[in-house]
């Protein structure tokens, strides 16, 4: 995500209650063995995520109403259980839900906060697959407090003009759809969109059907890589669909506002540069589709939803070439960073993060639009300052996750690692952790680890002073920089 990319003014412009197993209201009961724990552990979102199973497949079926402007919609969850469960939850923040089954059978239910209960009518054992499925209907107009408070969106849904798109980063998938919103638990995903014919549907992944029955048309998209819950996109609105072949066959899809298409197609070629330049540095592409999903709405963030970044129409609109193409660049190398390789955890963020600001300003130096060093001096000057402010790149707070520390900090981290190294062996870093974390999650410790592995020698210290230090470590190779 480029929230840091605020292009404004010159820019722009585990303890539940008893009463949900019967005991006495006020008594308050450790979470038993065969209840899911509510959460994964994540330090700066314990609630994030879920326990007691692994989801492996989402099939989410919505119908828009364009009269009403709302959602109906049902979620089916598919998983598998990692301990006995007599009882469960779900990541789900607002919506209205009408009806949970767990095994095609009724299930009861209640809404904890952010999280949705569920007691199915049976067991499920230890090792079983299993699924859930939550019926509900939504209004992407309401808003839905579910994101920290410098996050660049408070809701999952953002109402367009003509419909809505979605943006669940870091915590707001679970207003979007009920599943375990954390991104060390990612899935494939099946979308099947119905909406008036005269809209248009898009999601994540590829189009595999797309039928019209009387006045409504069902787009049906799979997703068949692994993909975390806040790189979920679909979105429905009076759109233009643009399609090429890129590099290495890649499909170039480029969703555009109908009106606007004309203006922001010539824009958006520089996608095909771009997978390029990327794929000589990181490797192949990771997924078979990638392009941009440019919404009619007023956002100032781009976010790297897997296979079709989102970003505001105006963006490319309003802003100068200098400023958006390398935004775009960040929101790409995403793709690798973030999307195919995910944080374990959301203090680990640095490493989508940093790696996405490292290749945007390494990509608007060779455009020409800006110096790489310098961009790297100066994040080096406010280094001490940012980590007094906001703590160091890999140990960010949950109020204050998306900051300068974690970006240009993070990315700082990564130019230090290189000038210790040198470029080949750097490089040789970056894709070995593509490649050994590639359709998962790992964390800073693994980095490290892989880092000093692939290097020859240990980096472990090195790397920590950068990572958690108070102040910022002499630059290597500068001996000059000041702090």
């Amino acid at each position: 995500m480029t929230a840091r990319h605020r292009w404004t003014g010159a820019a722009a412009a585990g303890l539940l209650l008893g009463v949900l197993v019967g005991v006495p209201s006020g008594a308050v009961q450790a979470t038993p063995p065969s209840w899911g724990a509510p959460g994964v552990g994540d330090p700066l979102f314990p609630t994030l995520g879920n326990g007691g199973f692994d989801v492996t497949h989402y099939d989410l079926t919505m119908r828009y109403d364009a009269a009403s402007r709302t959602v109906a919609a049902r979620t089916r969850v598919a998983a598998r259980a990692t301990q006995e469960l007599t009882r469960f939850d779900l990541d789900f923040d607002g919506n209205t839900v009408t009806g949970v089954r767990v095994g095609g059978a009724a299930a009861r239910w209640s809404r904890d906060g952010d999280e949705l209960v569920v007691t199915p009518p049976r067991p499920v054992h230890r090792g079983a697959p299993f699924a859930v499925t939550v019926t509900y209907a939504a209004d992407p107009r309401a808003a839905h407090d579910c994101a920290p408070l410098n996050a660049p969106t408070t809701s999952g849904w953002l109402p367009t003009p003509d419909g809505f798109v979605v943006a669940g980063q870091p915590s707001c998938a679970r207003s979007v759809f009920p599943g375990s919103d954390h991104p060390s638990d990612k899935a494939t995903y099946t979308f099947r969109l119905t909406a008036p014919r005269a809209l248009t549907a898009v999601a994540n992944g590829t189009l595999v059907s797309r039928r019209t029955t009387g006045d409504d048309t069902t787009w049906t998209y799979v997703e068949a890589a692994p993909m975390a819950t806040e790189l979920a996109q679909l979105a429905v609105g009076e759109y233009t669909v643009v399609t090429q072949r890129g590099p290495g066959g890649v499909v170039q899809r480029d969703v555009l506002p109908t009106t606007l298409a004309d203006e922001l197609r010539p824009d958006l070629s520089v996608t095909t540069g771009q997978l390029a330049w990327l794929g000589d540095r990181l490797g192949r592409y990771p997924f078979g589709e990638y392009g941009i999903l440019a919404a009619p709405a007023e956002f100032h963030f781009a976010l790297e939803t897997q296979t079709l970044t989102l970003v505001s129409a105006g963006m490319l609109r309003f802003t100068p070439r200098p400023y958006w193409a390398p935004v775009l660049a960040h929101e790409l190398a995403h793709q690798w960073f973030g999307d195919l390789v995910s944080p374990a955890r959301w203090s680990d963020v640095w490493l989508n993060e940093g790696h996405a600001t490292y290749y945007e300003a390494a990509y608007a130096d060779s455009a020409g639009y800006a110096s790489f060093t310098d961009r790297m001096r100066t994040a080096y000057r406010n280094g001490d300052s940012w980590r007094a402010q906001y703590g160091a790149p890999a140990a960010p707070r949950a109020d204050d996750l998306f900051n300068d520390d974690v970006y240009d900090g993070g990315a700082l981290v990564l130019y230090a690692l290189h000038e210790k190294v040198g470029a080949a062996t750097f490089q040789r870093i970056e894709r070995a952790w593509l490649a050994r974390y590639a359709n998962g999650s790992a964390g800073t410790a693994q980095f490290v680890t892989l880092a000093s592995q692939v290097a020859g020698r240990d980096l472990g210290g090195f790397l920590h002073a950068w990572l958690y230090g108070t102040t910022t470590p002499p630059m290597p190779g500068h001996p000059d920089w000041t702090s």
